[in-house]
C-alpha cells in the first residue's frame, strides 16, 4: 500500500486509506495528496518558519512581528527578554503546544477561563496568565521549556501529511500576539485555494469563547455544511460574510489568498483580522489531515480542486 512508512505511534485515522485513484470529493483529493504529492513547496508552505519569507516574497500582506526563532540545541526561551504579550510555538507542529502569554494589566477580552482544572477538550491553545492556562493547569517557564525541548525532538505525529512531516529545521517561534479589533485574540479568516483561485472562505470567530464556523463563497453566500462530520456551529446572524465584513475587506483577503496560492493546485491561506488589520496567520495544506466533511462542502471544493487540475493540465498542453 502506498504510503505505509510510518511507525507504529503515528497517527494514522481511517480515512487515510481511503485512496480514490480519480478523486471528486475534497476528501478524496486531500488523501490522493497525501500518498502522492511530493512538491516540496508543500514543505516551505507548511514550515510556519519559512513560510513568512514566501509571504513576503509574493504577496503585500502584512506579517505578525517575529521576536525570536530558536534553533537546538540554543532553545533556550529568553524569559527576560519577551514582551508581556507573545505568542510561543513551534514552526513544524500544529493544533498543539501553543502558548500565549497574557501577561498585560488586563487579561485579554473573550477568554473562557475555568476557575479549577478541567480536562483539555478543544484545542492545543494555552493562554498563560499567572502561570496557569485557561482551564487551570500550572505552567511556569519551566514546564514550558521542557514542553518545547521534547517537542524538538518529535516527527510531526501524522507522516501522511508530507509537507509538514519533513520540516527541518525545527525551532521554537516567538511572534507577536495578534489582538482583533474587540480586545480578544484575532478572527480566523481562512482563504481556501484551488489553483491560485479562492473557491470558499472559512470564517471562524469566537476561538477561545465559543467557537463557531461558517463557510462563504467568494460573493458572500453562506454555504450549508451542517452535517455530521461539522463540529462547530454556525456564526448566527451571519449569512453573508462581505454584508458582515464588507466588500474591501473581503476583496483585500481575497488579493493575498490569491497572490499566495498560484503555484500550487490547492492550499489553504489562513489569515487574522486584527486592529491593525490583516495580518498572515499560515499555510494549511492538508485540512483536518483529509477527513470527511459534510456533503455539500465535499461536493464544491472537490469540483473547484477538479476544476484547477483540468486548467493546469490545459495550459501545459499549450506550452508543449
Amino acid at each position: 500500500m502506498v504510503g505505509m512508512w510510518f511507525t507504529n505511534k503515528a497517527h494514522v485515522k481511517p480515512w487515510h486509506s481511503n485512496i480514490v485513484e480519480d478523486p471528486k470529493m475534497l476528501s478524496e483529493h486531500l488523501v490522493h495528496r497525501m500518498h502522492y504529492d511530493r512538491n516540496p513547496l508543500l514543505i516551505t508552505l507548511e514550515d510556519k518558519y519559512k513560510s513568512r519569507q514566501y509571504v513576503s516574497e509574493n504577496s503585500s500582506c502584512k506579517l505578525a512581528e517575529l521576536y525570536h526563532f530558536l534553533e537546538p540545541p540554543n532553545s533556550k526561551i529568553p524569559w527576560d527578554r519577551l514582551p508581556e504579550r507573545c505568542v510561543l510555538k513551534s514552526n513544524h507542529w500544529s493544533g498543539d503546544s501553543i502558548f500565549i502569554l497574557d501577561g498585560g494589566e488586563k487579561p485579554i477580552e473573550n477568554i473562557r477561563r475555568e476557575h479549577k482544572i478541567r480536562p483539555f477538550k478543544q484545542h492545543g491553545y494555552h493562554v498563560i496568565r499567572g502561570k496557569r492556562d485557561q482551564y487551570g493547569r500550572f505552567w511556569p517557564n519551566w514546564r514550558i521549556q521542557g514542553k518545547f525541548n521534547r517537542l524538538m525532538k518529535k516527527d510531526y505525529p501524522t507522516p501522511f501529511e508530507w509537507g509538514a512531516y519533513n520540516i527541518q529545521p525545527r525551532g521554537i517561534m516567538i511572534e507577536e500576539l495578534l489582538i482583533g479589533e474587540d480586545g480578544g485574540t484575532a478572527t480566523d479568516l481562512k482563504m481556501h485555494c484551488f489553483g491560485g483561485e479562492v473557491g470558499y472562505i472559512q470564517y471562524e470567530p469566537g476561538r477561545f469563547s465559543s467557537i463557531k464556523q461558517n463557510i462563504h463563497l467568494p460573493n458572500g453566500d453562506l454555504i450549508d455544511t451542517l452535517g455530521d462530520q461539522t463540529q462547530w456551529l454556525n456564526a448566527e446572524g451571519v449569512t453573508n460574510i462581505r454584508e458582515h465584513l464588507g466588500d474591501k475587506l473581503i476583496d483585500e483577503c481575497i488579493g493575498y489568498a490569491e497572490d499566495l496560492s498560484k503555484e500550487i493546485d490547492y492550499t489553504r491561506v489562513d489569515l487574522f483580522l486584527t486592529d491593525k488589520g490583516v495580518r498572515y496567520g499560515e499555510f494549511t495544506n492538508y485540512p483536518r489531515s483529509g477527513q470527511p466533511q459534510a456533503q455539500g462542502w465535499e461536493e464544491i471544493g472537490g469540483a473547484l480542486w477538479c476544476k484547477a487540475n483540468e486548467k493546469k493540465a490545459l495550459k501545459d498542453k499549450k506550452q508543449l
